[in-house]
């Protein structure tokens, strides 16, 4: 089977993740992270880009990035290429360093651009490397929360317009913003609800049906739409537990019902790629009670 066609098209942002190959580092020097930054900007115009957030952790690389002329994977193959060699001249290593295929997921930047900003920023709060996150040296969040605009490689104005219509007043509410999950930022789950994409419903929904929808000749042709694949995991799990599906999806909070709810949940999550919210109303819980019921499935011993 042939690798899954990349969703491209002119204005897609993406939220892309480059591993190091056996998640060796990436990153060993500044110098190494300097580079990394300098063919980011050179690509700008080269590629017509717009890079909203970066974080660089030693091991991998986040980026939250906008194409205008839809051509992620040529400018991918292009900056990936030039990293590697750079890396490998640098540090008399030769092969692959990145792991595998990079991860690129198309963003609903209408509802959750800033989020998504927010989710690339606390990476060195998550990581255990910063408390404060604009005090990581390598991303992109002390642009974001400086009061006084200077040179960036980040597009800021895109995400900080939705905060304030004065740099001041923009900034101390981002930065506001970014302290509400600092102390929860490890808790942070992305809201990866269905394939290669996130957001809501009717974005998820247009994505499908630009790649050819269930039944298509797109990416989703194979599959079942994500309701769908939901009802039957939530029919799989009642079954191996002996219960009703009311059960389930009701307010009743037995021992028993309480582990085949987090179960069915943390499977349409993972499987089905519901977000938390619809979760939540699927479920008739909250969407804290979701997460922490993710949490709590994704960290128990095998």
């Amino acid at each position: 089977m042939g690798r899954p066609r990349r969703i491209q098209f002119p204005g897609a942002c993406y939220f892309i993740t480059l591993q190091g190959n056996n998640r060796a580092d990436i990153f060993v020097s500044s110098q190494d992270r300097r580079e990394f930054l300098a063919l980011l900007r050179s690509s700008q115009e080269r590629f017509q880009l717009k890079v909203y957030a970066y974080c660089l952790l030693s091991h991998q690389a986040i980026l939250l990035i906008e194409t205008s002329q839809g051509n992620l994977a040529t400018f991918m193959q292009a900056f990936a290429t030039s990293y590697t060699k750079h890396f490998n001249s640098s540090h008399s290593t030769a092969g692959h360093l990145f792991q595998g295929r990079y991860k690129a997921l198309v963003v609903d930047k209408e509802t959750l651009l800033a989020e998504m900003t927010r989710y690339v920023h606390l990476a060195p709060v998550r990581a255990g490397l910063r408390e404060s996150p604009w005090r990581y040296q390598w991303s992109s969040c002390s642009d974001y929360v400086q009061i006084l605009r200077r040179e960036s490689l980040v597009d800021v104005e895109g995400v900080l317009s939705s905060f304030g219509k004065n740099r001041l007043t923009a900034s101390v509410r981002y930065l506001k913003f970014l302290k509400e999950r600092m102390r929860s930022a490890s808790d942070m789950i992305l809201p990866i609800v269905r394939g290669a994409a996130i957001g809501h419903a009717s974005f998820l929904d247009r994505i499908e049906s630009r790649q050819g929808g269930p039944g298509g000749s797109g990416e989703g042709a194979a599959r079942l739409t994500a309701m769908a694949q939901a009802k039957k995991i939530i029919s799989e799990v009642a079954l191996s537990h002996g219960l009703e599906e009311d059960r389930l999806l009701g307010p009743v909070r037995w021992r028993d019902v309480a582990q085949a709810r987090r179960q069915a949940m943390h499977r349409v999550w993972k499987e089905a790629r519901l977000s938390v919210t619809e979760i939540a109303r699927l479920f008739s819980r909250t969407p804290s009670a979701v997460s922490q019921a993710i949490r709590f499935m994704e960290t128990r011993p095998s």
